[in-house]
């Protein structure tokens, strides 16, 4: 009998998740506050369940009668409560409804928001605590790792920006919106969507409990290099830049940072679809090609 997924908060990747766990004919539950967009995954044969996580009571029901569920947490910090409520709520709705295991999407942005090029972070990096944008991320990861609920394995992955079709560079350069930062020189790590499929199923086998991994590809860059390449396999010129201090105006911040993902690989005995971008990209054409 194969393991029942939930997805909270089911954007562009519980989608993918949802459609990838439907093809192995996996019970798969689909929630968020609009239901709508998730009706093609309905189509398909999910569940589909209205969720507002700034109301904890909803929880439990989301989060009921599928017992030994694997639950994905994909819902920004809930600003209508104190910092880590929805979090707690959340854990406390899946140990009740029987969850196995609960993957929490967190974000790789916890370093800091200035561009600091030449460091390396992983796991073992002290998180910047003066970023008060991301406070409340790490209030969620708090909860997470705080948990003593015996029975529900625990495991945090923080995430780097997602790309795939329809997100990432290529999208924002064809809308014409994306604009590098300064000379082009910050580093910038990313994943592939269809990777990140591939994590949370490693997780789901392998992972212990109270686990934290950066969820990253093999190879950060630079904007420039990235834009550059890309641009020129597009047939399109470079995308202009933007000043990190801009006369008058606030400092851009900069999350992005070079992960090192040896203990995802590691520990997950992983090995990644796309281990660069441009294996990355070239699989967003193929997946462009055939929708077209």
């Amino acid at each position: 009998m194969t393991t029942p997924l939930i997805i909270l908060g089911c954007g562009y990747v519980g989608d993918r998740l949802a459609r990838a766990a439907l093809a192995t004919g996996r019970t798969v539950r689909v929630c968020a506050r609009s239901t709508g967009r998730l009706a093609p995954l309905g189509a398909l044969g999910a569940q589909v369940k209205y969720l507002d996580a700034g109301v904890p009571k909803q929880l439990p029901i989301a989060l009921s009668g599928l017992a030994g569920a694997t639950v994905v947490y994909s819902i920004p910090p809930v600003t209508a409560l104190p910092p880590g409520n929805a979090m707690r709520a959340a854990l406390q709705a899946a140990y009740g409804g029987g969850a196995g295991c609960f993957v929490h999407f967190s974000s790789s942005g916890l370093y800091g928001d200035k561009p600091d090029d030449e460091i390396w972070v992983d796991e073992d990096t002290p998180l910047a605590h003066d970023d008060k944008a991301m406070q409340n991320v790490v209030s969620d990861e708090e909860a997470v790792l705080k948990s003593e609920l015996d029975r529900l394995r625990t495991v945090i992955l923080r995430l780097a920006p997602v790309y795939g079709a329809g997100r990432g560079m290529r999208s924002r350069l064809k809308k014409g919106d994306y604009k590098i930062l300064g000379d082009g020189t910050h580093a910038i790590s990313r994943i592939h969507i269809d990777d990140v499929v591939r994590v949370v199923n490693a997780v789901e086998e392998r992972a212990p409990t109270k686990s934290v991994f950066l969820v990253a590809d093999d190879e950060p860059t630079t904007q420039g290099e990235y834009a550059k390449w890309l641009t020129d396999r597009m047939g399109i010129p470079m995308p202009p830049s933007r000043d990190l201090y801009a006369p008058g105006g606030q400092r851009v911040a900069h999350r992005n940072r070079r992960i090192r993902n040896t203990r995802l690989k590691t520990a997950l005995a992983l090995e990644l679809l796309y281990p660069t971008f441009r294996e990355g990209e070239a699989a967003i054409e193929a997946e462009d090609a055939a929708s077209a």
